[in-house]
């Protein structure tokens, strides 16, 4: 690619070792997490007010981490339930990418420094962001008015624990307003007994977080393939189909044939995916929003008012596209019919590529379709 970014290729990684890796990381965070719900001064904080509201839980050593229900791409859901109430929640830790021990000023405590512990979940194409989709906070770090030395040297300890076993997914931060707070000079007697530090105070906390954060960080894991990307290169395979985007008064179709593959396109941390060749039409897209792919079947003016065969690539949220609400992209056979009627090996590939995929959490089928694989292998639905 040009100056614009920079195109990897994605078959240039194992599958078999990034399997191992998901899981090895799935497994190391809800290790972290258990052990600070296990924790009766750690509340559980969900939502931004960036997004105009929060939630908190207070567990009090109730919590319940369910063991994992699913697998594939959804390996790190979990269930968390809090012993003797009904209100519960679901997080996917598959989503997380590290865990930042941040001490911020805060509303809850008047704007006095908080100390959270937060998991930071990938964006759009798996991109690493700063947003959390939960944080574990010290409920009471002010008990008497003052700060509990003792509680915040505790936070230190076992952060630097998980920051010791695993420098490429945790690190603490501290904001610089709490430097210059009321409380920053407790809080940094807490930070240098933790790392038997003797540091001058001014360039103290630079190098005692460095001290903390085991000396050089390591990068950060680099994004997981999109769950959806072997699909997605399976439909862009098919044969007289076009990929299409539909928006409000524009559709763009590219033949499917003139598409040479997948790439996944790097600029300025932002991750989008290639479709197509750079130096010809191609376009650019966040696949990893994508929550569910729809095989369907639906009686079309196009088609004479027979069946369409369509490939959905569904968000969670609405996208723009005036036909489906959801549908961010799709590809569509083109010609599944002739004079003579259907063509039953331009049908069928799409067919196969529905039976390869239909064990995938995220692929679902509309009652058409279903009825048109039936017919095509000879049996009832």
């Amino acid at each position: 690619m040009t100056a614009r970014g920079t195109v990897e290729a994605p078959a240039t990684r194992d599958p078999l070792a990034q399997d191992a890796a998901f899981e090895e990381r799935i497994a190391f965070f809800e290790r972290v997490l258990r052990e600070w719900l296990d924790d009766d001064r750690v509340g559980i904080a969900c939502g931004s007010w960036e997004d105009g509201g929060i939630v908190e839980l207070i567990p009090r050593r109730r919590a319940r981490l369910l063991p994992a229900a699913y697998q594939g791409c959804f390996l790190g859901v979990r269930e968390l339930r809090v012993a003797g109430g009904e209100h519960h929640m679901h997080l996917d830790l598959g989503r997380v990418h590290a865990i930042a021990c941040a001490v911020v000023p805060s509303v809850c405590f008047a704007f006095r420094p908080s100390f959270e512990v937060r998991l930071l979940v990938t964006g759009p194409g798996g991109a690493p962001t700063d947003r959390a989709s939960m944080s574990l906070m010290l409920l009471d770090p002010y008990p008497a008015g003052g700060l509990d030395g003792d509680v915040v040297q505790r936070f230190f300890e076992r952060a630097r624990r998980h920051v010791a076993e695993r420098p490429d997914l945790v690190r603490v931060e501290i904001a610089s307003q709490v430097r210059t707070s009321g409380e920053g000079a407790a809080i940094l007697r807490c930070l240098k007994d933790v790392v038997a530090s003797d540091l001058a105070d001014e360039p103290a906390w630079d190098v005692a977080l460095e001290q903390l954060n085991a000396g050089a960080r390591a990068a950060p894991a680099e994004p997981l393939d999109p769950p959806v990307l072997p699909l997605l290169e399976g439909a862009l395979g098919l044969r007289e189909a076009s990929l299409v985007i539909h928006r409000e008064r524009t559709l763009v179709e590219f033949q499917t044939e003139t598409l040479a593959g997948v790439e996944r396109s790097v600029h300025d941390g932002h991750v989008s995916w290639q479709i197509g060749r750079f130096d010809q039409h191609h376009c650019h897209l966040s696949i990893g929003a994508v929550t569910r792919v729809l095989f369907s079947a639906e009686p079309v003016p196009c088609q004479g008012g027979r069946l369409n065969y369509t490939v959905w690539f569904l968000t969670a949220v609405p996208c723009g596209n005036p036909y489906r609400r959801n549908g961010y992209f799709s590809v569509v056979l083109n010609r599944p019919y002739d004079e003579r009627g259907p063509r039953a090996e331009i049908i069928a590939q799409v067919i196969r590529l529905f039976l390869e995929h239909r064990s995938a959490p995220l692929v679902e089928a509309d009652a058409t379709f279903l009825d048109a694989v039936a017919a095509c292998s000879g049996t009832a639905r």
